[in-house]
């Protein structure tokens, strides 16, 4: 990928006034004169305070300036950040901001947020200006009571990024011989096991309705399902002693579990604390309840698909806000790993699970050595204002990076991602209904394959009533309002699940052109995306080297022959149409604006249903 999606100092500087604080400040306007902000000295340097008094309903109080910056520019902006005695909220962080012609907000971009032990911590954000935007700003933001500081504010711009324009010349995609996945993990699916609750039925849910969407998942090959589990659906009077397993929610995920087990797919149960008061405030209790949870759903209901643990959905967010520390997030995994052993469970624990504005407390996961040996593997989330998707490199190379200087090696996965923009909230999304956001994944998937990450998951399965009656509008299809209908993203997912399969090897691709098309190859598969609004002549050097050897030691009638695949927003297929599919002995081809596809071997037996 392109240099400025690698580094924080490599583009042009957006002058701010005054980023020191040297002149008090001069050059920031505060948000509300009923906070307060000043300037000050600290061990010798100046910097910004913010200050909210205890008993203060949080808010997101801030100091902002201006940017000098273009609709396609990435923006890059730092500061040295401290949260001072913060509670009820996620302490000192920075944003980008983009407004429209009416001065509405049209996007941000967010950092990670400071450590909430006063030390100076780095908070670090890139962005790119939506096309509909006419400014931008920074802005310091305190979200909580007590202290934020800041100093050393930075911000950088590289003016138009992404496909300014056609390639010049036909793009090539090199297949290389660098393994970075020797043992691929999966792509999954968020499936929170609410489907067959009350809600669903009082929406007119039926038998039938189940059976299209079990025969659907059955037929996608996924290879493993992120599941939450409510504790008010087991232990609804948050004491961790009175279990009730029989509670028409529960009864639900054990519906949904059957699935799972029949098809052999493994779980990973993530608890979610919605409404519970201080469910981490004796940590023994609720390790004990965990383990209870575990050995009900293992050995008395049979579910050996129930492998592995999150201990909270988000940890970076709620758990930090609701005031707990890092302490108790690793005393909680100790307690928890103890009674797994007790009981003689056998459960991977998935680590850190943090998402936006996450990257210190991922950091701080990977590098504490009581934490690090207690978790089999890692795992991050991220949600993109959809101009910004172009960062995701830098997000995935940060996390890697850290991984990689560690002994012995752990696995990074993306444990739920997607794009949104102004309408887009923990509910609503109508990003994920257009045939944009199908690109989108695949350049995303695309990116993290290329760079070794061992496994996706994607937010979420499908539309259905949550308990409380909240309708999720992610999903990979609609609702029975709209007769289950696909979305574009499905046939997306879908190549990649059906395609693929746990175990497989990733070798990584080159492109001469990765602001248009991108390219990786899992098992005997080549999965590429042309996300750029131009049509792009592509050729694939080293395919030969790729086939699998399954096909090269099995060789048929088809050896040598390629299977290829294009879809774009007008040849999606549908329930009788296969999509637009080619053999032939070539492996270049003409690549549609805005399309995405694979090529896999003619001869390889793929042990699962052909791709959409």
């Amino acid at each position: 990928m392109p240099l400025l999606l690698f580094a924080w100092a490599a583009a042009a500087s957006s002058a701010l006034t005054n980023p020191d604080f040297d002149d008090g400040l001069e050059g920031w306007t505060p948000s509300t004169a009923a906070i307060e902000m000043l300037a000050a000295s600290v061990d010798g340097r100046s910097v910004a305070r913010i200050v909210v008094p205890e008993g203060t309903q949080p808010g997101y109080p801030h100091l902002a300036q201006p940017l000098d910056v273009h609709p396609g520019d990435l923006i890059s902006a730092t500061a040295e950040a401290r949260s001072i005695g913060v509670q009820d909220g996620a302490g000192a962080y920075i944003v980008i901001e983009y407004f429209d012609a009416a001065k509405n907000r049209v996007s941000f971009s967010q950092s990670n947020m400071a450590e909430k032990d006063g030390s100076w911590t780095e908070v670090r954000v890139q962005g790119v200006m939506p096309k509909e935007a006419v400014s931008a700003r920074i802005a310091l933001i305190l979200n909580g009571t007590g202290t934020a500081e800041f100093d050393a504010v930075t911000a950088t711009r590289e003016p138009g990024v992404g496909a300014a324009g056609p390639p010049d010349g036909p793009v090539t995609i090199t297949i290389t011989d660098e393994v970075v996945c020797d043992s691929f993990r999966g792509f999954g699916v968020e499936d929170d096991g609410w489907f067959y609750n009350p809600e669903n039925a009082a929406h007119g849910v039926t038998d039938d309705d189940a059976r299209l969407r079990e025969e659907r998942i059955a037929s996608m090959g996924i290879d493993w399902v992120r599941m939450f589990f409510w504790y008010k659906d087991w232990n609804p009077s948050g004491d961790w002693e009175t279990y009730t397993f029989d509670t028409p929610n529960m009864e639900s995920h054990y519906r949904t579990l059957d699935l799972y087990q029949r098809l052999g797919v493994p779980v990973n149960v993530v608890g979610v604390e919605w409404g519970v008061e201080d469910p981490y405030g004796n940590p023994e209790a609720a390790a004990k309840a965990v383990g209870a949870l575990f050995e009900h759903l293992i050995k008395t209901k049979g579910y050996t698909c129930v492998q592995e643990w999150t201990l909270t959905n988000e940890p970076n967010g709620y758990f930090i806000r609701a005031g707990y520390d890092f302490e108790r997030f690793v005393q909680l995994h100790q307690l928890v790993h103890a009674a797994f052993e007790r009981r003689g469970l056998e459960i991977r624990i998935v680590g850190s699970d943090e998402t936006n504005g996450g990257y210190s407390f991922f950091k701080q996961c990977v590098a504490d050595d009581r934490y690090y040996p207690l978790v089999d593997y890692f795992a991050s989330h991220r949600y993109f204002p959809y101009a910004d998707r172009v960062t995701a490199p830098a997000f995935y190379n940060e996390r890697m990076e850290l991984l990689a200087a560690k002994t012995p090696h752990k696995d990074l996965v993306i444990a739920e991602f997607g794009f949104q923009d102004d309408r887009s909230g923990a509910l609503v999304n109508p990003l994920m209904e257009t045939y944009p956001y199908a690109v989108w994944t695949a350049a995303f998937v695309i990116d993290g394959l290329n760079r070794g990450v061992a496994g996706f998951s994607i937010w979420c399965l499908q539309e259905m009533y949550y308990p409380g009656n909240g309708f999720m509008n992610y999903g990979l299809w609609d609702f029975k309002d709209n007769n289950w209908k696909p979305r574009p993203v499905y046939h997306a997912w879908r190549n990649f699940t059906t395609l693929t399969q746990s175990g497989d090897a990733v070798r990584a691709c080159a492109s001469s052109s990765p602001a248009h098309v991108v390219a990786a190859v899992v098992g005997g598969v080549l999965f590429w995306a042309n996300h750029s609004d131009y049509a792009a002549e592509v050729r694939v050097e080293g395919w030969e080297d790729a086939v699998s050897l399954e096909q090269r030691e099995n060789p048929t009638s088809g050896a040598g022959l390629v299977v290829h695949k294009v879809l774009t927003e007008s040849t999606l297929p549908e329930s009788s149409d296969r999509g637009t599919l080619e053999l032939t002995n070539r492996t270049t081809f003409s690549a549609p604006p805005m399309s995405f596809g694979y090529i896999r071997g003619a001869g390889a037996t793929q042990g699962r249903a052909e791709g959409d």
